[in-house]
């Protein structure tokens, strides 16, 4: 994984202020992988279960690397920068909180057993129209690329959204703790992943982490789920689903040719999709559309833009 940096003053700046070291010469991106780096990148050495980042070290050192935050030195390198760190995982995460808080645009954090890569697309596809919109690339929603998202993050963007993976407990606290989400959206929760959480009840828990970790925003609730609906929230709740009893109520509606049309708020809202599972995703994003300031009419022109997925589920 590798990503752009947008402002290399500015993040050499929350590099020193967390770190209390200077780096060398301002760094244009940032890599975990030595087969990604570019000349002038920060390469952060990670140690996992299977390989220790920091025996390539040398090798982006011939690539042109610049710098490498590392836990460990190397001794065999004469040209790169080594910043040692207790743990440049940690490190960085600290660094993207900064970079986020330092930033203070509104941030939507979207998690969910299924359904939050798709979400996250129909949302940022609506809201693109008149935002400035900044958004999780494809699915990089852990520890290191939720961090490595955040630093790609500039003032030039109206709104971010980010989408946010959990594989054991902790895990969405921990990346609310370094996004500082205004708005939340939980997609579902079901007993996928059960073996790093044990229980649906544990999943929900871990998942809930990120309604309670909210602030002047809005938690987007899906009453179609119960064990979403029952969360406890610390921000204003909008709910959704396909109840009456609920914010944005929604009918699905099977056209004679097999299309699907949904009726949210008595809105009409046409699609070319015959998949089920898109359509709780549009509802889902109407209640943070509308909430957010997009009418109707241009929630309708934006869905018709938007390629859904093809299919039923």
């Amino acid at each position: 994984m590798r990503v752009s940096l947008p402002d290399p003053k500015e993040f050499s700046e929350c590099f020193t202020e967390i770190t209390g070291e200077k780096l060398n010469s301002d760094v244009t991106g940032i890599t975990i992988d030595s087969r990604d780096v570019k000349p002038g990148d920060l390469y952060i050495a990670l140690s996992g279960r299977r390989t220790d980042g920091h025996k390539f070290v040398p090798a982006v050192e011939l690539e042109g690397c610049s710098a490498a935050l590392v836990s460990a030195f190397s001794e065999d390198c004469k040209s790169i920068q080594q910043i040692k760190v207790g743990h440049p995982l940690k490190t960085i995460g600290q660094i993207a909180r900064l970079w986020r808080e330092n930033l203070g645009i509104p941030v939507l954090g979207i998690t969910g057993t299924n359904g939050k890569t798709s979400t996250k697309e129909l949302i940022k596809h609506i809201l693109s129209a008149n935002m400035t919109v900044h958004a999780t690339e494809g699915n990089y929603n852990t520890s290191i690329g939720v961090p490595l998202t955040v630093l790609t993050m500039s003032s030039t963007h109206e709104i971010s959204i980010l989408e946010l993976g959990a594989n054991q407990s902790g895990d969405i606290r921990y990346l609310c703790d370094v996004t500082k989400p205004n708005h939340g959206l939980i997609t579902n929760i079901a007993p996928a992943h059960l073996e790093g959480f044990g229980s649906v009840e544990e999943i929900a828990k871990e998942k809930g982490e990120l309604f309670l970790s909210l602030t002047n925003g809005s938690a987007f609730v899906n009453y179609a789920d119960e064990n979403v609906c029952t969360l406890p929230c610390s921000a204003t709740k909008i709910s959704y689903g396909l109840t009456p009893n609920c914010d944005f109520p929604a009918d699905i509606i099977s056209e004679d040719d097999g299309r699907l049309t949904l009726i949210i708020d008595s809105e009409e809202i046409p699609t070319d999709s015959r998949n089920f599972t898109f359509l709780k995703n549009v509802i889902a994003a109407a209640s943070v559309s509308v909430t957010l300031g997009v009418e109707w009419d241009d929630f309708r022109e934006r869905i018709s833009t938007f390629d859904p997925p093809k299919g039923r589920c």
